[in-house]
């Protein structure tokens, strides 16, 4: 079974509905008719129930015996409206998925690896079961590649994880305006930085390779603030005139600049195509992305949805503990 199969399952307003509220899920006109018993809902032989994590929805398990229900728990999942319906039961029923689901499967659902499904069939004809679970998808720690650009608490209760790119003006945004008040209360927060050179930026990959000479000698974070402080400056240079302005920007930073220049000279990197490629296998499409306790956010920005993120990957138990209790039934 691969996530092509299930890209149907998904349009443009997937995930809408996880990381809301019990109530405002609930409240989704196609569940109507179900009756509410606190978080879950019951109506003849379906019974759709949300799992929930520092008050968020992060989860929606739907079993059923029929396939009509079965959409309308997905759908409520991914906050569908009723026109959206009759594609989506299509997908589900349609012979490939049901096959694979004889077994039960796990998939994302979308490239950005936001969310993911489960699906499962048991029984014969009219003894016949159907399990769909979709949920938010949490990164555990082991998914993310090595890094050595890390500040903050080990203990800090938020683990910010970014992919960045030097040469992106987003990134730059990012590093002027979120990141400094993340770096500051270092108790709260342990950011790591992840190598994300996009091909169109011309300097970017040098950049990268700058970046990580500067974490080998533990001085990430100065040259960073460095690159970023004179964007304008070498962003637009031709690439071989560009490790000239790096050197000097190591020196600013305090980095023995000799060790500095041998490490550029020797192109190793091996360390930036792991954090890309790794940044890749995870859904990162674009710079900067952001994870916030193995939690992709799609704005950094919006303190609502920080607030949410921190809730659900916080609380005890967990989202990733909660969703994974869950994905056992499927596998």
């Amino acid at each position: 079974m691969t996530a092509v199969t299930i890209t149907l399952l998904l349009t443009a307003q997937a995930s809408a509905q996880l990381l809301e509220t019990p109530a405002q899920t609930l409240a989704q006109p196609i569940l109507k008719g179900m009756t509410a018993e606190g978080t879950t809902l019951r109506q003849g032989l379906t019974t759709v129930t949300l799992d929930v994590a520092g008050g968020f929805v992060v989860g929606v398990l739907t079993e059923t015996s029929s396939l009509d229900d079965l959409t309308r728990g997905v759908g409520a999942g991914w906050g569908l409206r009723a026109t959206d319906l009759p594609k989506l039961k299509d997908n589900l029923s349609s012979p490939q998925v049901l096959s694979a689901a004889r077994a039960g499967f796990v998939e994302l659902t979308d490239d950005g690896a936001t969310d993911l499904i489960a699906l499962k069939v048991t029984g014969e004809e009219s003894n016949t079961r159907y399990f769909a679970y979709v949920a938010v998808k949490v990164w555990a720690d082991s998914a993310f590649p090595v890094t050595k650009a890390v500040t903050g608490d080990a203990t800090a209760p938020v683990t910010l994880r970014v992919f960045s790119d030097f040469q992106c003006p987003y990134c730059k945004q990012m590093w002027d305006t979120a990141m400094p008040t993340w770096r500051k209360d270092s108790a709260t927060n342990r950011v790591m930085h992840y190598e994300f050179p996009l091909s169109f930026h011309k300097n970017a990959e040098g950049a990268a390779q700058a970046g990580e000479c500067a974490a080998a000698q533990g001085k990430f974070w100065p040259f960073a603030d460095q690159l970023f402080a004179n964007f304008n400056v070498w962003t637009p240079l031709n690439p071989k005139d560009a490790p000239g302005k790096y050197a000097a920007y190591a020196k600013a930073a305090g980095l023995d600049t000799t060790r500095f220049k041998s490490c550029l000279g020797k192109l190793e990197t091996s360390d930036v195509v792991a954090h890309f490629i790794t940044g890749q296998a995870i859904g990162v499409q674009g710079t900067p992305t952001v994870y916030l306790n193995g939690l992709k956010l799609s704005n950094y920005g919006d303190p609502g949805e920080v607030a949410r993120a921190r809730a659900v990957t916080t609380a005890r138990p967990s989202a990733a503990s909660v969703i994974e209790a869950r994905l056992k039934l499927f596998r």
